[in-house]
């Protein structure tokens, strides 16, 4: 599948252009991309119930830095933005940046994580190598 690589965003005080993150982008931003992919993916099919006020700072913070690193050069975003012009540069960056295919990799990427955690936690407990039989009360030795 080919996905756009700039799209005209028509907000209300005018119309900005952006375009799809290069690699060297979406690397450099990864948290970011992350922390909206985490956070505005399980809000994005009621996005329109949301007020600006009910996402934490942090979310804003790499919302903001996504925006501007898909601003195309030409572009500057007309003030003020209201929700409703927010909710439609979202739609454009999933669109441009299949936001969902990166929500895959980081699912992956946490079970990968997780599995490495639990065999590293392996390693360094330490092991018995004697067990103790209740019913006797003795201790026994491996041969």
């Amino acid at each position: 599948m080919l996905y756009p690589i700039r799209q005209n965003v028509r907000l209300s005080a005018g119309t900005v252009t952006l375009r799809a993150w290069p690699a060297t982008v979406a690397d450099a931003h990864l948290s970011d991309l992350l922390t909206l992919t985490v956070t505005l993916g399980t809000l994005r099919d009621e996005w329109a119930n949301f007020q600006r006020g009910d996402l934490e700072p942090g979310v804003w913070a790499a919302f903001w830095r996504l925006i501007h690193a898909s601003l195309e050069a030409s572009s500057a975003l007309p003030r003020p933005l209201i929700w409703n012009d927010r909710l439609e540069l979202l739609t454009a960056m999933w669109e441009l940046n299949d936001v969902e295919e990166t929500a895959g990799k980081l699912m992956a990427l946490t079970q990968r994580s997780a599995r490495l955690l639990t065999r590293i936690q392996g390693q360094t407990t330490p092991r018995s190598t004697s067990s103790f039989s209740a019913s006797s009360g003795r201790s026994h030795m491996p041969a």
